[in-house]
């Protein structure tokens, strides 16, 4: 299922009054401003009011435009059609909509295994918690956000970390009846058809540097769907953060892409160092010749990596420091070599000549 972002049902309800371009009065804040204020029109803490009762309205400039309505600010050249202003102005503004109209599925995080954190990685998980509401909010709504603790222990880490209130709620046990847990071990990858409005999809709050909790997401409802978040089978593109995995989820819920071309949207340049790092660990031969022993990597092999995750040059430099250094060498020599060598069943392979005129790079 595809859902439409809260600014994209707005810009829709604006559209239909008549309203191309709409400004707002105060300044932007964090996050997506138009998406945000959706939310807060549609539960009555804004409201929109039209040039005709507003009056006068200063020309402004774009700030985000969604299905041809513009959100204007500040100053400009362009005329909004309406104002947005908070509820307690005395404009009587006109109503276009509410929290009825937002249908989404929830996201929550399980902190059953808090305790079991060291103090880093509790400071790491509640930061990550802080961006992946905010995240929530850019997609969705902050209702559709909540941890999940059965028997409280972090809640006071919570409140001392979120001041003076807590932005969002904590539950007991989840609040929607289908529940996704969104395991790397699972058996199965998400699909759209998966999800639905009545659908909570939770993540394990596990921060564990030290892999002392592999495996942990397993054990949070067992008895639930648990599926993972993968590029064609694989987790190595994907990253372990819960805000990063969120803006994923996010995107692919409220996009036409398949979630493969989503996570290669959202790579961050530590994803793309790691999939650099172990694919070029898997993919290594050991090539000997009159000069010693070269870890080779093809040169069709990297052409494709680079190409599909669109890496750059840097990303191999800094993943040759965690694998001792490669050299990127011609297919023509290694193809002929690989193939008979293998069949000789010999970990290293041997060349009789030099494989220099076959180099293209090196590394470092």
């Amino acid at each position: 299922m595809i859902f439409k972002r809260a600014k994209e049902i707005f810009a829709e309800r604006l559209k239909r009054s008549g309203i191309r371009n709409v400004k707002y009065l105060r300044k932007p804040g964090r996050g997506d401003l138009f998406n945000r204020l959706a939310y807060l029109v549609a539960t009555q803490r804004f409201k929109v009011v039209k040039k005709e009762e507003f009056g006068k309205i200063l020309p402004g400039r774009t700030f985000d435009s969604v299905g041809g309505v513009s959100l204007l600010f500040s100053a400009g050249n362009i005329e909004a059609d309406a104002v947005i202003v908070r509820s307690t102005s005395d404009f009587k503004g006109i109503s276009l909509i509410d929290k009825d109209d937002f249908h989404y599925p929830d996201i929550a995080v399980d902190m059953r295994f808090f305790l079991s954190l060291i103090d880093k990685e509790k400071k790491s998980l509640l930061n990550q918690i802080e961006i992946t509401f905010g995240i929530v909010k850019d997609y969705f709504t902050p209702e559709n956000f909540y941890i999940i603790d059965e028997k409280g222990f972090s809640v006071p880490f919570v409140r001392g970390f979120f001041t003076p209130d807590i932005p969002f709620k904590i539950y007991p046990k989840p609040i929607k009846k289908r529940i996704i847990v969104l395991d790397p071990d699972a058996d199965k990858t998400l699909t759209r058809d998966d999800v639905d409005e009545n659908t909570v999809l939770i993540f394990g709050g596990i921060v564990d540097h030290g892999e002392r909790l592999k495996g942990a997401t397993a054990e949070i409802y067992r008895g639930a769907v648990h599926r993972r978040i993968a590029y064609r089978g694989s987790i190595l593109p994907v990253s372990d953060r819960i805000n990063e995995l969120t803006k994923l989820l996010c995107d692919f819920l409220t996009c036409g892409d398949s979630l493969e071309e989503v996570i290669k949207r959202n790579l961050t340049r530590q994803a793309k160092l790691k999939i650099v790092r172990e694919s070029v660990t898997a993919n290594l031969s050991r090539i000997k010749d009159i000069n010693g022993i070269h870890k080779c990597l093809l040169l069709s092999f990297y052409n494709r990596l680079a190409e599909e995750f669109s890496l750059k040059d840097f990303h191999f430099r800094k993943a040759s420091k965690h694998v001792n250094g490669f050299t990127v060498v011609k297919d023509e020599i290694l193809d002929k070599i690989i193939k008979e060598e293998a069949v000789k069943g010999r970990k290293i392979l041997r060349i009789e000549g030099l494989i220099d005129g076959y180099i293209v790079k090196k590394y470092p």
